[in-house]
């Protein structure tokens, strides 16, 4: 996938923030059916039985072994008789914003990972927080909901082909290819609401908004991470760096602290260090 696919979509992932209202484990009746019109987000992982599942006038069949993500919305959901069923699940509050990514990407309804033993436990782990009083509940409460998501993320099939119907991310993507070709230059504001179609002013919310930085803020970004892999090759010094990412020497190593904590001398000292003895 592209760097400025992969920018894009991690960005949204990293804004992500949900707010879990309960999770629980449940064993439906053979037969039962179950009309439900909801304003949460569900994620169901199904652990027995066979069902009937209708999400906005599609049915589908669910079956041991899948893990759902359902919108808000109105659900029906009837369990099969043949076999018990039962499912893990939980309910989330998340903003139309955090959530928009997944709309825009027409994600599937339903993914069938192979980890169903991590699985199972992250559910389990999930109910287990959530029942509990600890002081970190709702730090644990995330991790175990963000590593669900991971999870169905991972098998729900994101491609560079999907990314490229999405027409925010097909106009950004043309600002991001720029800056990676034109990091040793400088770049300013104006060029890249050009090559966008955009005014300046209204250019700088637009790019904000969806790469999650302010253009200039995002241009120094990606010239600190290219110094940095820069600086893991012995073959350039910190001088050659600096040119390669259009800044002075000064201005790197100011900035190069500022995002990374050291300078760039003590990160290449750290990195070959790191590496010393490897074959």
């Amino acid at each position: 996938m592209k760097h400025s696919y992969r920018t894009i979509i991690q960005n949204y992932f990293h804004r992500f923030q949900a707010e879990i209202s309960i999770a629980a484990f449940s064993a439906p009746k053979p037969g039962l059916a179950m009309d439900q019109e909801s304003e949460f987000y569900r994620l169901w992982y199904i652990k027995s039985g066979e069902g009937k599942l209708t999400q906005n006038g599609r049915v589908y069949a669910t079956k041991p072994g899948q893990l759902l993500l359902l919108p808000p919305g109105k659900q029906t959901f009837v369990a099969g008789h043949e076999k018990p069923n039962s499912l893990y699940w939980c309910n989330f509050r998340a903003s139309i914003w955090d959530m928009e990514i997944f709309d825009l990407l027409k994600l599937p309804i339903i993914v069938e990972p192979k980890e169903q033993v991590y699985l199972r436990t992250q559910f389990e782990r999930l109910i287990d927080v959530y029942r509990s009083s600890q002081i970190t509940r709702e730090l644990r409460l995330r991790s175990a909901l963000f590593d669900l998501m991971a999870l169905y993320l991972d098998y729900s099939g994101i491609s560079e082909e999907s990314l490229k119907q999405v027409e925010p991310l097909e106009k950004i993507e043309r600002v991001l290819e720029y800056i990676e070709e034109h990091l040793s230059e400088p770049i300013g504001v104006d060029e890249l609401a050009k090559l966008a179609y955009l005014h300046p002013n209204y250019f700088i919310g637009y790019f904000k908004n969806i790469v999650g930085f302010a253009p200039t803020q995002y241009v120094n970004i990606r010239r600190i991470e290219r110094a940095k892999q820069l600086l893991e090759s012995p073959e350039c010094n910190i001088s050659e760096v600096a040119a390669m990412v259009g800044m002075q020497n000064h201005y790197l190593s100011r900035m190069f602290k500022q995002h990374a904590g050291v300078t760039p001398s003590r990160y290449r000292q750290i990195y070959m260090g790191k590496n010393q003895g490897k074959s």
